[in-house]
Parts: C-alpha cells; sequence; structure tokens
C-alpha cells in the first residue's frame, strides 16, 4: 500500500453543505472551462449534475450524472477510499480523500496533510469497483451562484 494515504476520516476534511455548488473543469493547454459540474444536496441525498445542451443546441440543462438507476451519491467507505487511491500515481502529495459515488460517477474531496487549508477537488469515474483517473475540479467563484446569473454563466467559453 502507498504510504501517502490515510483512511482515517478525522484526517480529511468531510464532504459539507458548504461544497455544494458549481465547479469547473479547465482544459489544461488552452485555459478554457471545459465543462460544468454542479454538487447539490436536497433533502438528504447528494447528487451530481452535468451543464449539457438541450436537442437545440441553443440552450442548457443540468443532468444528472449516472449512466444507471442509482443517482444519490453515497459515502465511499475507508476501505474503498484505500483501494481506489493506494497505487503509486496518487503518492504525492500526502493527504486523505473523502468520496461520494453512485455506479459511474463520484466527487472526491482531497486535503493535504501539509496544508490543509489548500483543499482541492475532483470529479472521479468508475468503472465497476476500478476508479479511473480523477479529474481536477475548480470551484467557481461566489458570483457564479447568485440569482438571475444563468445567462452569464452561460456566456462562459466552453470548449
Amino acid at each position: 500500500m502507498a504510504n501517502n494515504l490515510f483512511v482515517l476520516p478525522r484526517l480529511g476534511q468531510p464532504i459539507r453543505q458548504e461544497d455544494s455548488g458549481i465547479y469547473y473543469i479547465l482544459n489544461q493547454q488552452t485555459g478554457r472551462v471545459r465543462s460544468l459540474i454542479q454538487l447539490v444536496r436536497e433533502n438528504l441525498h447528494w447528487y451530481i449534475l452535468q451543464l449539457q445542451p438541450i436537442a437545440d443546441g441553443l440552450d442548457y440543462r443540468w443532468s444528472v450524472m449516472s449512466r444507471e438507476n442509482d443517482c444519490v451519491l453515497k459515502t465511499a467507505t475507508d476501505k474503498q477510499i484505500a483501494h481506489y487511491f493506494s497505487k503509486p500515481e496518487y503518492t504525492e502529495p500526502v493527504g486523505a480523500w473523502q468520496v461520494m459515488r453512485n455506479a459511474d460517477f463520484g466527487f472526491g474531496k482531497f486535503t493535504p496533510i501539509e496544508a490543509p487549508e489548500d483543499i482541492s477537488y475532483a470529479i472521479l469515474t468508475f468503472e465497476g469497483d476500478e476508479m479511473k483517473t480523477p479529474i481536477r475540479l475548480h470551484k467557481a467563484p461566489a458570483e457564479w451562484l447568485q440569482e438571475n446569473n444563468d445567462q452569464d454563466i452561460l456566456q462562459l467559453e466552453i470548449a
């Protein structure tokens, strides 16, 4: 097992209501926003949504990220987190992960041990019990969440 992983939940920051909101995936080569993701908590359940164009190509809607009927994200166990991240490619930086997932997609929150205030986020994809490479998410500025701001979000240049 790689020595970068701490599966003790108290070492990592839990996923909280404050983590809900809009995130974006940045194209590293162009610097453009590639995709918008929203983490939503409704009642007691968490969901991941993605902004997608509808049939006419002019309008967009938030769609739940799930290929099956299990849309609700469930908290991953310590054993599952150890299975996902105990690989050589995750040896640095040292830190703790919190993960919620459905059958196909997940949301991860990483708390580095050396700088616990530098939390980062990732969208996770799964094939069965195996996790593919996490994709870094960037939290959108607070003004993206203000009312009547949908037009501004849609005007982003999405690559």
